[in-house]
This record gives structure tokens, sequence and C-alpha cells, in this order.
């Protein structure tokens, strides 16, 4: 049989309905859907080699799809123009004879060219929808505000969206074939288990899982930024893994957020506290001072019970200055919180201290960290509690010493610390230290450490007391750094 190169105007199927309705299957897949759709440039004609229920079904099938349906063989040869006979079923099948300009395969190579020229045409139909799928992809991922990179098993980056190439200020093309110690600043280790015992990032990986990372990094303008980097597992074939997808989106405001919410419950909490005070204990006590005080006034009290009334006034003003103190302790700070730079504040503030220092025989040493992050807080209120750990450690050295200051940052946070070589706190009074009027002075407590425990934890902060027995004393004053985020956010 004569073979041209191109395909003729008119591809005849001959067959029993099973065969059919499969072709017909790949000719949907190819693109055609309807009356006047072609298949790859040439026009498709069918007809069954029993009339049976299959048979039935292939002809409804060939009309929706617009396919030339004939009853039979001859019909399809006597009206049709002369085209490419593809006989499906088995060699018994094929006519012994054909019309003039009329071509026939063998029934193999039938099956084969029809397969061969469906999948052609299905890729000339899939071409477009991949294109817009690839193009809205691109479009998705450029758009997005978070980094995205598409990485080789041992961390080589391959391929990136615009936000990452924008940060980089690099083309995509020069960024492929780099490390990803590179290309990210906090790229983590791949083979290191977690901070909270987490597998490590190839082993989750490998396993089909996601594996996250945060990090913290302080930008060219002093403020804490928050990263979470999230890796996904992009398998092969084989279903081994063959890329690794890397997320890397900036989780400052998340971290903000939560916080905030975390501040808001405390104080709802201390905000109770404050009002069951108020309400349930100091209006019982005013009535105690008043009868105490009605008694006082009357004249035909005796001398021993007029000292007894005065005791209980004496000893009901006590107790409320107490209480105010704790109603107090109770509120939130009324300072404002800002940017504050911890260095500058502890500059100055033991600057104020120095002629107390040294008059005391006490040396001062500054360990200032030049990459120290602003930090949220109140300046006023942060020397305050400067001051209160200073004159702590200046009391514990009466004979002089050493006093270490300190600043940096440490898991995320901004600190400040003083450091003293004193005698330092018994074990078993060092738990009791940040409690209200706690103190081993001779005098009336005041909230000291409490205090400043509380103005701390105001401002989302925390104090940290470190005192192993007999080498001193250590105070660390933790603060939040102040995040980079919009006026109306902050």
């Amino acid at each position: 049989m004569d073979t041209d190169r191109d395909l003729p105007t008119c591809l005849c199927l001959y067959g029993s309905g099973h065969e059919l309705l499969n072709c017909f299957e790949q000719a949907r897949q190819a693109g055609i859907s309807g009356p006047g759709d072609a298949f790859a440039g040439v026009f498709l004609a069918a007809a069954p080699t029993t009339a049976d229920s299959q048979a039935a079904l292939a002809a409804r099938e060939a009309r929706e799809l617009g396919i030339a349906w004939h009853h039979d063989l001859d019909d399809m040869l006597s009206t049709r123009e002369p085209g490419l006979l593809l006989p499906l079923g088995p060699d018994g099948s094929l006519p012994d004879d054909l019309p003039r300009d009329w071509r026939c395969l063998p029934p193999p190579d039938a099956r084969l060219f029809f397969t061969l020229v469906s999948r052609a045409a299905t890729q000339t139909a899939c071409r477009p929808d991949l294109a817009r799928a690839r193009r809205l992809l691109a479009n998705v991922l450029d758009r997005m505000d978070d980094e995205i990179a598409l990485l080789a098993p041992d961390g080589t980056l391959l391929d990136a969206n615009a936000r990452l190439a924008e940060r980089l200020d690099r083309p995509r093309e020069d960024l492929a074939g780099r490390p990803g110690t590179v290309v990210f600043p906090d790229f983590p280790d791949l083979a290191a288990p977690g901070e909270n015992g987490e597998p490590s990032i190839r082993a989750a990986l490998a396993a089909g899982r996601k594996a996250t990372r945060d990090s913290s990094r302080v930008d060219r303008r002093g403020r804490l930024r928050y990263f979470r980097m999230t890796f996904y597992p992009v398998p092969g074939p084989d279903g081994r893994l063959d890329h690794l997808a890397a997320l890397r989106r900036d989780i400052t405001q998340d971290v903000f957020l939560e916080r905030r919410l975390q501040k808001s419950e405390r104080l709802a909490a201390i905000g109770e506290l404050s009002m069951f005070i108020s309400h349930e204990i100091r209006n019982p006590l005013f009535a105690i001072a008043g009868f105490a005080n009605a008694l006082l006034r009357a004249k035909d009290l005796g001398l021993a019970s007029r000292e007894k009334a005065s005791i209980i006034l004496s000893e009901s003003k006590r107790l409320d200055a107490i209480l105010k103190d704790i109603i107090n302790f109770a509120r939130p700070t009324s300072s404002v919180p800002g940017e504050v730079n911890v260095n500058d504040v502890a500059a100055r503030t033991t600057a104020l201290m120095r002629h107390g220092l040294e008059a005391q025989h006490i040396t001062l040493t500054l360990a200032l960290s030049p990459d120290t992050p602003m930090a949220r807080g109140d300046p006023e209120t942060l020397t305050q509690c400067l001051l209160n750990c200073l004159k702590n450690s200046m009391e514990a050295m009466p004979g002089g010493g050493r006093i270490t200051v300190a600043t940096g940052l440490r898991q995320g946070r901004v600190f400040l610390s003083v450091a003293d070589d004193g005698p330092g706190i018994a074990p078993d009074i060092l738990p009791q230290v940040f409690n209200p009027f706690f103190t081993t002075r001779d005098k009336r407590a005041g909230l000291g450490l409490a205090m400043t425990k509380k103005i701390l934890e105001d401002l989302g902060g925390a104090v940290d007391l470190e005192s192993p027995p007999g080498h001193g004393a250590t105070v660390t004053l933790f603060l939040p750094p102040y995040l980079e985020l919009s006026p109306e956010e902050d």
C-alpha cells in the first residue's frame, strides 16, 4: 500500500462498537467536542463491524462529536471521498477490495497509527491550555509577597519567583545554581534536627511531609523581623524526593498580633484582681477605720480602750496603703510604649550613677552590642528599672566590687542585663525575690523587682534572675523588639 507524508482528508474508522468508543474517547482528549471540530487537520468517519448495543452507543457518541456515522463499511466506502481506512478489529475484518484511491492499513498498524495521531493532536490541542496555565501560575507566584524557590535535594536553587529576585536585586537566571545558604540569609541546615526535637528537614521531606523553621534577623533600620521558612517535598515519577519547594514568609505582623493577644488576656485577669480588691476588701476596711476613728472621738472612752482603737485605726491605715500598692501594681503602666534604644538608656543611666559607684569603689563595665535592635518600651520606665537593678547590686556590695551592664539580642528578644560579683542570693530565697513586698532589709518593703517585672511584662517583656551560689547575681531585662509595622497596626 502506498503511503504519503501528509495525512488524507478523512480517516475512516472501522471496528466493533467497543473499539470505536475507545477511539472516540481519544478524539475527545484531542479536542473534538462537537460538529465542526477537526481532528489533526482531518475529518473522521466511522462504521461498525456489527450492529449491536455497543454500536448504538458509538453511533450516538459519533453524532455528539460531529463524526460522520455510517451503518456499515459499504455505505462508508460508497458515499465518502477516498481516504484512509483504519480497520480496528482482527486481520479477518480487513476488506478484500477497496474502491479506487482508497488506502488501508493492517489492523495492528491502524490502531498504532490512530493512537499516534491522537496523541499528537492531543498535544497540539493542550498546548494553548498548558501555556495559559503556565502563565497563570507564573503570575500568581510572582505577585505573592512570599519568597518562593525551587531547590535541588542538596539545597541548590533552580528557580525563583519575582519577589525573591527583587530582594536579591538579580535576574532569575543569575540565581540558578547558587546554594540556598547564599540566597536566603537564614537558610537552615537541612540535615539538622529542629530546636524542639523535630526531625530534620531532609527526613521530613523524605517521608512526604512539609517542614517548617522560624528565624529572626535585624534589618538595616535596626528592627527585628521574624521569618518562617516552609519546605515542601516535590516527588519524582518514582515517588522519591526529586526537588524541594521553599516558601519564606515574613511573619513579623503575626508575631506582633499574637503577643498583643497574650497581653490583652493577661491584663483582663489582672483587672479582675484589681476590682476584687477594690470592692471586696477596701470597702469593709473603710468601715473598720471609720468606726475606730469614731471611737477615738468619743469623750467617755477609757484610756485602755482608746489605745486599742488607736491600734485598730493605725493598722487599718497601714493595710489600706498596702492595698493601694497592690491595686497600682495590678493596673497597666501609664507609659506609652515606643521605640527605645537600650544602648542609649544604659549609657545615660550608668553615667548618672557613676559618681555613686566610684564612691563605693565599684568598677563599672559597659558591654553594649552595636547590633542590638530597637526595643519596644518607654525610656523613662526602662531607666527606672535599670536604676533599681543598679541600686540592688550596689547594696549587695557595700565594700566594693564589679558591675557589668550588657545589651544584645537573645532568642528574638532585646536584653539589658546587670551583673555583679557580690555574694549572690541564697537559693532558699531566690524564688521569692519577685514577690511583691519581699525584702531582706529591715524596713518597709517596696515593690522592687516585682514592679520591675510587672513593668516589663506590661510591655511584652520579661525579667530573668541568675545567681549561682557565691558568684554574684545577674538580672536580665527582656524587651520585645520594635517591629516594622505601619502606625495603625502598631
